[in-house]
């Protein structure tokens, strides 16, 4: 069912353990004008392949480095322990035998944007233990897909082409479509002049905060449509999702209501 998401992600991984670059990388970057690593290990994904709660990144988040080759330990060997590692990344990073001093912002701010969709089943946090519980689930209770699998400190819509995009959000709507999912949702407003075709309605809405009082600004979220091989893919773009300082709760309940509304 997902084998060609997998010998994609091989193609990549056998190049780079061989080489310690990837010329799609490199070539991305030329056509582009961005930088993008090509020695630097690639993320495609994180958690269950078929999970029902389906979110996409641009990209995965890491400093800009000019080396040609990857200098570092091989330390993902080959494809089956690449795999496993991204299958159980929030075990290794938040699991009872994991370290626990890895700090992500990002992984709190998706406890918070989740918890009311109702999917992924957090516990009550009384406690460090599920504090680290949640974390470890928010990774690996839902699938993360990344659009472009190689690595920035940031990231731009600019020369980014229908064409240059097109194996890319194929390779994402082809992972989507080839199981049941719940939602599926793409987060930022980056994604916005990516997917203006398929954008069914768009809704804006202030935000409930914690003192009662209302956002000044106002939060967004669209409907989105495609089909891929004959299927119907309904999901969902949050843009405010980037936005530093919103209430994420709230917004969460939001985007969930208004996804249900399609």
């Amino acid at each position: 069912m997902f084998e060609t998401f997998k010998n994609i992600i091989r193609t990549d991984l056998d190049e780079f353990l061989a080489t310690r670059k990837m010329q799609r990388a490199i070539d991305l970057s030329q056509l582009t004008g961005q930088h993008f690593n090509h020695s630097e290990y690639p993320m495609y994904f994180t958690g269950k392949l078929d999970a029902r709660m389906v979110l996409v990144h641009l990209n995965p988040k890491h400093r800009n480095s000019d080396a040609l080759t990857y200098t570092g330990s091989l330390w993902l060997p080959n494809f089956e322990t690449y795999f496993t590692y991204h299958q159980r990344f929030g075990q290794t990073l938040y699991g009872p035998t994991a370290p626990r001093t890895h700090k992500s912002r990002f992984d709190h701010k998706q406890i918070r944007f989740l918890t009311p969709f109702g999917i992924i089943p957090f516990v009550e946090e009384r406690s460090r233990d599920d504090r680290f519980t949640n974390l470890e689930r928010v990774c690996d209770e839902k699938l993360q897909l990344e659009l472009i699998p190689y690595s920035s400190d940031k990231f731009s819509p600019k020369g980014f082409t229908p064409t240059i995009l097109q194996p890319h959000i194929e390779r994402l709507l082809d992972v989507i479509s080839a199981c049941p999912r719940d939602y599926v949702l793409f987060c930022g407003q980056i994604f916005e002049p990516f997917f203006h075709e398929s954008i069914t309605d768009t809704h804006e809405f202030k935000l409930p905060k914690n003192d009662g009082s209302m956002t000044q600004n106002k939060a967004r979220f669209s409907n989105l449509r495609f089909t891929r091989s004959g299927k119907i893919i309904r999901a969902g773009l949050a843009h405010t999702f980037a936005q530093q300082g919103i209430p994420m709760a709230a917004y969460g309940r939001q985007c969930k209501a208004l996804y249900a509304s399609q």
